[in-house]
């Protein structure tokens, strides 16, 4: 519980300061976090991910096989970077059916991708940064918005109502989110084949 605190604690004071480091940096808020790794602990370690070079990238100590790109872009292999923009889904309904179209498609020839659980999503939050609150030198393509967890609320699934963290700042949102754009972010287990 005290760990919890003193996160909060760490969050209110790194989004407090957000406004004057933002004025110092020219840097899209899109694409490149504002982080303080010099006065705030990591809470990823850039060693713990591992880019299979194929759209995916592993999390070594939770197992875990995350889309390197949004739901709505395309990885290039090329480039080894996410084409396009994000395709925000309006509710939880549409969240399944782009995690569906993305096992339809065998995304990274892979067919068992599923939406985050709310403990998993969380595994991304970076609580040194805001803008996204999530490791850019991993995830480039990271939004500042909220990501859709398969987490039902306290009054269960509807078409709007599963749980998401809104990834601007870490914050886990369980309320209706009718008029916002969520973004999906596909993961599997890893097993081995």
């Amino acid at each position: 519980m005290h760990q919890l605190q003193i996160k909060s604690t760490l969050r209110r004071i790194l989004v407090g300061s957000s406004l004057s480091l933002a004025l110092m940096t020219t840097a899209n808020a899109q694409t490149s976090a504002t982080c303080l790794f010099d006065t705030i602990n990591a809470s990823t370690n850039i060693e713990q991910y591992f880019d299979n070079g194929d759209g995916t990238i592993l999390d070594v100590l939770t197992g875990l096989t995350w889309s390197t790109c949004l739901y709505g872009q395309t990885f290039n292999t090329d480039t080894q970077g996410c084409d396009g923009a994000p395709t925000p889904v309006a509710n939880f309904s549409a969240a399944i059916s782009a995690q569906e179209s993305l096992n339809d498609s065998a995304y990274a020839g892979k067919q068992d991708w599923r939406l985050p659980n709310m403990k998993e999503l969380a595994t991304l939050i970076e609580y040194a940064c805001i803008e996204p609150a999530m490791r850019n030198d991993v995830f480039a393509s990271a939004p500042s918005a909220p990501i859709w967890s398969n987490t039902p609320n306290s009054q269960g699934v509807g078409p709007t109502e599963a749980r998401v963290i809104h990834f601007a700042d870490g914050t886990e949102l369980v309320d209706d989110l009718a008029t916002t754009s969520i973004y999906v972010r596909v993961v599997r287990t890893e097993t081995n084949e």
